[in-house]
C-alpha cells in the first residue's frame, strides 16, 4: 500500500473491513500521515454521532411483513399505456395520474419502513467494526511486544496511571487463580478515542481488556469468534467493555464471567 489511500480504503479501514495486514498497516500510515488521519478522524467523529443521536429499535414481525408487502405491491406497477391519440392526450395523463395515485402512500411507507431496517441492522455492523478495531490492536500490541505503558500487577499503580492519562477513571480488576496474571495497561486507540487497554496472561495467552466510556444502557456480555480470536463485549455501569483472546472457548467465557464479576463477589 505505497500509494496513497483511495476513499473506498479509507471508509474500508474506519469500518474495519480490510484484511487484517492491510488494515495493521492502515494503522501505521493513519499514525505518520497528519492529513490522512485528520480524515479518518472525520469519519471517526461522524460515525460516532451517528451511533450517539440515533436510535436503534428491534423491528417487530408486523412491520417486516407489512415492508414485503408494501414492496410487492411496489414492483406491480401498472403497464405503461400505449401512445393515445393526441387529442386524447390530456385524458390519457388523467389516466396516469389516477394509476400511480394509489402506490404513493405505498412507496413513501416503503421508504419509511426500509431506513427503520437499517437503523435496525446498524447496530450489529457497530460491533463487527469496533470488534475489528479491538483485534487490530491486540495483534499489534502482541507483534510489536508493547503490551503495556505501566507494568505491575498492582491495580493500585495501574488505575491512577490509566486516569492521568485518559479523561476518565477506569475501572481496573486483577485476575485471581494460580495459571493468571495481570501484567499492566496501556492507552491505546479504538472506536475513535483513547481507551484503557489491562493486559493479562492466561496461560500462555494474552488476554486485553479495553474499556472507555459510554452513554450505553447495560447490556450483558455478547462473545464472537472474530479472524480466530474469540471477542467478548458489553456495557456495564456506564463503561463499555470488549474483550479479545486466543483462549479456548471454556477458557474465555470463564475469564469474562470473572472479569465481570463486581470485586468482592
Amino acid at each position: 500500500m505505497s500509494e496513497r489511500p483511495s476513499e473506498q480504503q479509507v471508509n474500508a479501514f474506519v469500518d474495519g473491513e480490510l484484511p487484517l495486514t492491510e488494515q495493521l498497516e492502515m494503522e501505521r500510515r493513519v499514525a505518520e500521515d497528519t492529513a490522512l488521519r485528520t480524515q479518518v478522524e472525520s469519519l471517526r467523529a461522524l460515525r460516532r454521532a451517528v451511533r450517539e443521536q440515533a436510535d436503534y429499535h428491534a423491528a417487530p414481525d408486523a412491520l417486516r411483513a407489512r415492508l414485503r408487502a408494501l414492496t410487492a405491491s411496489a414492483g406491480a406497477l401498472p403497464p405503461r399505456p400505449s401512445a393515445a391519440p393526441r387529442h386524447g392526450g390530456a385524458r390519457a395523463a388523467l389516466q396516469r395520474w389516477f394509476a400511480w395515485r394509489p402506490l404513493v402512500p405505498a412507496l413513501g411507507a416503503a421508504a419509511v419502513a426500509m431506513f427503520a431496517l437499517n437503523m435496525v441492522v446498524l447496530a450489529p455492523a457497530r460491533d463487527q467494526q469496533v470488534g475489528q478495531e479491538v483485534i487490530a490492536s491486540h495483534v499489534r500490541a502482541t507483534l510489536a511486544q508493547r503490551l503495556v505503558d505501566v507494568q505491575s500487577s498492582d491495580h493500585h499503580t495501574v488505575k491512577p496511571w490509566l486516569s492521568s492519562k485518559l479523561d476518565f477513571s477506569p475501572p481496573v480488576r486483577e485476575l485471581k487463580g494460580p495459571d493468571s496474571a495481570f501484567l499492566g495497561g496501556r492507552v491505546d486507540y479504538v472506536d475513535g478515542r483513547p481507551v484503557a487497554a489491562l493486559v493479562y496472561k492466561r496461560g500462555a495467552h494474552v488476554v486485553d481488556a479495553y474499556i472507555w466510556p459510554s452513554s450505553d444502557p447495560d447490556k450483558p456480555a455478547v462473545m464472537s469468534v472474530q479472524r480466530g480470536f474469540r471477542v467478548a463485549h458489553w456495557t456495564a455501569d456506564g463503561m463499555a467493555h470488549w474483550v479479545v483472546s486466543d483462549l479456548g472457548a471454556q477458557e474465555f467465557d470463564a475469564l469474562v464471567r470473572e472479569l465481570r464479576t463486581p470485586e468482592g463477589s
